[in-house]
């Protein structure tokens, strides 16, 4: 879930610069039409690939199920700017069209969509048969002849190379994004969510919870005397208390389930699709994990112990803020039930 924000921006991106390159090729081809209409051979294969392509951007772009997965509406961007691309050459030319070069269109189009080498290698290797093809329905041509293949080799080679240094650039890119995102999104010292991502992404849940009437759980942990081991043993010490209760939580609850840290020594995690019984008995193994690990500092064991409170939606309240205050409340409850009686108070 921490990914969605920064990859939905990188899909954006992609998304709008197939666009751009799509522009350009209908640019490229009504061209032709305008300032050389003797080399088009064909009209009606021209007229063919150019409607196709335009469709495809209409159709890719109004039509929700071919936008998810986003991978689905690139593809089809790829595809059909590859194949107006050929049917255009075909129309002019076919191997000697000047419109050869617009393969590079393609190939740059895969590298920003995925931003992997792999794909633009297969694409290079798709778009060179093409080139073969072409030659073959070249009159005079023959596709084996040393001076057809040299023209193939000096298109496409370059535009390949322009496409693996473009993938390259993009997936540095995403990676960067990636952990600009991660740092600003998780807690330093025990890896999980800040408080500012879990709030954005019980927000999410919420709202899929109401539309399709799911429940869900919120716990709020709170390790026990962390104060005591700070004082006793240091902050260092507390902090590999913090670090082992964080790890016994994420042991604990499901793939789909979301924790955080509130801060100093409180957690809230949100379990997914949980009922109260479900959310119930995560609760309680998360205690028993908790209470299983333990920390060596200056060759002493500490034990942890935590305090857990539950809040559910939709049976105990309707809205995320008030889930969270009644979850820390009953936190507050279930340590003042676990608390030790003070035997100053039993003698009085």
């Amino acid at each position: 879930m921490r990914a969605e924000e920064p990859a939905s921006d990188n899909r954006g991106f992609a998304a709008a610069v197939l666009l751009w390159l799509h522009l350009l090729i209908l640019a490229a081809g009504a061209l032709q039409f305008v300032f050389a209409p003797q080399v088009v051979v064909q009209p009606l294969l021209a007229v063919v690939g150019l409607g196709f392509l335009t469709a495809c951007i209409l159709i890719s772009r109004s039509v929700p199920a071919l936008q998810r997965p986003v991978a689905r509406q690139h593809w089809i961007d790829v595809a059909s700017a590859t194949l107006c691309v050929t049917l255009l050459c075909a129309a002019t030319g076919a191997a000697r069209s000047s419109l050869l070069s617009l393969f590079t269109i393609p190939l740059a189009g895969i590298a920003v969509a995925f931003g992997s080498w792999w794909l633009v290698i297969l694409l290079a290797v798709v778009v060179a048969t093409l080139g073969l093809v072409l030659g073959a329905l070249t009159p005079q041509t023959y596709i084996g002849d040393p001076e057809f293949l040299g023209l193939l080799f000096n298109t496409f080679a370059p535009a390949t190379a322009i496409a693996l240094v473009v993938a390259a650039l993009i997936g540095r890119m995403h990676s960067a994004v990636q952990r600009i995102s991660d740092l600003s999104s998780t807690d330093s010292l025990t890896g999980l969510l800040n408080l500012r991502a879990f709030e954005e992404v019980l927000q999410q849940e919420h709202r899929k919870a109401e539309r399709f009437n799911r429940p869900y759980t919120l716990a709020v942990i709170d390790v026990d005397n962390l104060a005591q081991v700070n004082e006793m043993l240091g902050h260092d010490a507390g902090s590999q208390v913090l670090g082992t209760v964080a790890s016994a939580i994420t042991r604990s609850i499901r793939g789909s389930d979301v924790a955080a840290r509130l801060g100093g020594d409180e957690f809230i995690v949100l379990l997914v699709e949980a009922d109260a019984e479900t959310g119930g008995a995560i609760a309680q193994r998360i205690r028993n994990n908790v209470y299983a690990g333990t920390v060596s500092v200056a060759n002493r064991l500490i034990r942890a112990n935590v305090n857990v409170g539950i809040a559910n939606f939709p049976d105990d309240h309707l809205y995320p803020k008030e889930l969270m205050i009644l979850a820390d409340q009953r936190m507050q409850q279930d340590r003042m039930l676990r608390r030790p009686p003070d035997p100053r108070a039993a003698g009085a």
